[in-house]
């Protein structure tokens, strides 16, 4: 490949939501190239899948590889309360079927390495290491300039799909507007441990997320005997970059003040250095643009209490792809309602967890959340959703403004049972 370089599609990333465009694309007959600044593999969070991104996993062919990875089984997911006094286990089984009993907890950089194996194998070229620097839309596709190990390549293609992760190259070259979408500014900081508790039986594989007064971890159990575990806190003053801010012991500080956390720790060894990731939720106006289209946290990113990352990337870029595909034969770009079409629809699976990301924050609907009664099926709704279902159907979507409505009737009115520790200190919003 040298300069001039000519590809139908240029995909920026080549983590989930890249390897899965990619090798979709490439599967009818698109000539890719995707675009890699890291060596793989490489490490990553988010490495809890949902059921309903299974599906997404076989329309590209790469299920069959995933289940024989040797993931830990997911079958589904627990929240507790920080003090200890509650915890609520949804099953996904119960509230999916068996087709979407199951998913995966998944070591990203072996999970990762297999999809862009994949993409390899579905016929993309891949460019790695290369980082992309600047972007040029022309009046047919765009051209790329990328810094490589040994200088620069200057790449051409009909389209551009941005699946660099929340870096988003291609919103940042075009300089499309961002907006926060939680008035709290947050931010993760993580490790892998070993010697985490974990549960017996089946649901060895469930996801903890423990919900302290003004922060929450996830605990995610990975084969082998790793866990990863991770806080999302209100960002620090002073921000959570330089000499003032110790990811080590921020984590250790909200562990200690979260006896549930705290107690499921004791004992655990680190296996790596503590990472930390700021700008925790917000996304874009405008998802696309002309021949350039944004997907997966390039678009946005959507706080990752439910584990939807993953899901939303490989739906997103899907969705991209067909788009692409489908306008190609017309031999021209996305026009103004295409666009304003894609970022409605994507961003309104993102707004379904949002909603719920929001109840969880509030003291008064975290109460409500862990007191499932059976009334109207709410119960079921909401872990159709947890289980990675974000288009819900009409009867879904009552129950779930119901869900809502007790929500701030609970500020008032003691409808679900209190958390009167959660309540001592402020609730984090």
């Amino acid at each position: 490949m040298g300069p001039g370089s000519c590809y139908d599609v240029i995909v920026v990333g080549g983590g989930p939501a890249g390897a899965a465009a990619g090798a979709w694309l490439a599967q009818r007959g698109k000539r890719v190239l995707i675009v890699e600044r890291e060596t793989f593999p490489r490490f990553s969070v988010g490495e809890s899948l949902l059921p309903h991104g299974n599906d997404l996993l076989r329309e590209i062919g790469v299920w069959e590889k995933v289940e024989a990875a040797g993931f830990m089984t997911k079958r589904g997911a627990e929240f507790c309360s920080g003090d200890k006094s509650r915890t609520l286990r949804f099953w996904f089984e119960r509230n999916l079927g068996g087709e979407y009993a199951h998913s995966f907890q998944v070591e990203r950089a072996k999970f990762d390495a297999i999809l862009l194996d994949h993409a390899k194998e579905s016929g993309c070229e891949v460019l790695c290491p290369a980082k992309a620097v600047a972007l040029e839309t022309l009046a047919t596709g765009v051209r790329l300039s990328c810094a490589v190990e040994d200088g620069e390549r200057v790449l051409e293609a009909g389209w551009l799909l941005d699946c660099s992760g929340r870096s988003s190259f291609a919103g940042a070259q075009l300089r499309l507007r961002r907006e926060e979408t939680q008035s709290t500014k947050r931010l993760a900081v993580y490790n892998h441990f070993r010697g985490v508790f974990r549960n017996g039986g089946k649901a060895e594989g469930h996801i903890t997320i423990v919900r302290g007064r003004d922060a929450w971890f996830w605990m995610i159990p990975l084969a082998g005997g790793v866990t990863s575990v991770g806080v999302v806190m209100p960002t620090p003053r002073g921000g959570a970059s330089g000499v003032k801010f110790d990811a080590q012991a921020a984590f250790y500080a909200a562990l200690e003040a979260t006896p549930e956390a705290r107690d499921r720790m004791a004992g655990a060894e680190e296996v790596c250095d503590f990472r930390a990731t700021v700008d925790y939720s917000w996304r874009h106006t405008v998802f696309a643009q002309g021949r350039v289209i944004l997907s997966g946290d390039a678009a946005g990113f959507v706080d990752p209490i439910f584990s939807s990352g993953v899901m939303l990337a490989l739906k997103s870029s899907l969705r991209a792809s067909e788009l692409i595909v489908r306008v190609s034969v017309e031999q021209r770009g996305l026009d103004e309602v295409e666009c304003a079409e894609y970022t409605r629809e994507v961003a309104c699976w993102m707004n379904q967890y949002s909603r719920i990301i929001g109840a969880f924050y509030d003291a008064a609907g975290f109460e409500v959340f862990m007191n499932p009664a059976a009334i109207l099926s709410i119960p079921a709704s909401i872990g159709r959703l947890v289980g990675g279902f974000p288009r819900p159907g009409l009867m879904d979507r009552l129950r779930l403004r119901i869900f809502f409505l007790i929500c701030q009737l609970q500020k008032v009115i003691r409808l679900a049972p209190g958390i009167g520790w959660l309540r001592e200190a402020p609730s984090g919003r």
